[in-house]
């Protein structure tokens, strides 16, 4: 009897082993999902789950003639609702009675599009692997889980809508196996006709709308990483204006074409104590140092060696 029971158990693990998918039939499947995050018509509400930390957001998402069009409204805290229009961001914040708009060059990557859409490189730094099936939120989804090859990245399992090739589900799992942070959605429509009435702000926000541009034109600033992991490229240059701050810091980012690492780079004020050192904060890393008169802080969604190796080599090379 014994034996019997070893043998199905056995061949449970054989059927449901993860099934390795070759390189381009991965860039392609990838490449289906990160659109459909684009391009599908869909509503309804997913959790982010960090450690102990669980939010809830609503979100609707219409695609037309004009465009992509999509709201988010914070079920959790302080009342807040985001629209975007194209490249439009309006910021809604009712307790302070206050509205910020802005125009971004970097596209946004919020769940559930957390995919590029430029995926050429994935294979080189991800396995993706066919991790059998699973009924979520109402629909039946494929399992997909990518292994990272080196230790300069975490793993990711991705639950895909199979008629859509919507995500529905993304954990970021660490090197102990663990999930570090995921989103899913707790209820979805997907498809259908969606009331264009969901998609305007329905806080009420009296004060003026503050114009704020987050960043000023894509620049050459003579920073450079002279010494960045394996697959990850820059996919960005920038100023920005932060909240709290008279001065436009530098920011770059770079990305494995999952994952996204920001360098900030600032004057250091006179006397100011420059920061220095690693903080964690669930997959979260910030590495800090001070570089001649500037401050280095690289923040990203990776292991500490990541960030660290990054923050390390930073080097400036020209005119800022």
């Amino acid at each position: 009897m014994r034996a019997v029971v070893f043998l199905i158990c056995f061949a449970a693990n054989v059927v449901y082993a993860a099934t390795p998918i070759d390189a381009q039939e991965s860039i392609q499947l990838l490449k289906k999902i990160a659109n459909a995050a684009h391009q599908v018509v869909y509503q309804g509400t997913f959790v982010f789950q960090r450690g102990g930390r669980i939010e809830s957001t609503r979100i609707y998402h219409f695609v037309d003639q004009s465009g992509e069009h999509e709201k988010l409204v914070r079920l959790d805290g302080p009342l807040r609702e985001i629209i975007f229009n194209g490249d439009e961001f309006q910021f809604y914040y009712p307790d302070q009675k206050s509205m910020m708009a802005e125009r971004r060059a970097v596209a946004r990557r919020g769940f559930p599009a957390i995919l590029p859409e430029q995926l050429q490189t994935l294979s080189d730094n991800y396995q993706v692997e066919d991790d059998g099936s699973e009924r979520l939120a109402g629909y039946d989804s494929r399992v997909l889980l990518l292994t990272p090859k080196d230790g300069f990245r975490y793993a990711h399992k991705l639950w895909i809508e199979r008629a859509t090739d919507l995500l529905l589900k993304a954990a970021m799992i660490g090197n102990d196996d663990h999930v570090i942070e995921q989103f899913a959605f707790t209820y979805i429509k997907i498809g259908g006709n969606l009331d264009r009435n969901l998609l305007k702000p329905t806080l009420p926000v009296k004060a003026a709308a503050l114009r704020h541009d987050s960043q000023q034109g894509m620049i050459q600033s003579g920073w450079e990483v002279e010494n960045l992991p394996p697959g990850f490229k820059k996919i960005a240059e920038m100023k920005r204006l932060f909240r709290g701050k008279s001065y436009p810091v530098t920011h770059l980012v770079y990305s494995d074409g999952i994952v996204a690492v920001s360098v900030f780079i600032e004057p250091l004020k006179p006397g100011a104590r420059p920061m220095e050192g690693v903080a964690s904060q669930g997959a979260i890393n910030l590495y800090a140092r001070p570089f001649e008169q500037s401050q280095i802080t690289v923040v990203g969604e990776t292991p500490e060696v990541t960030v660290k190796r990054i923050g390390d080599s930073v080097v400036h090379k020209g005119q800022q």
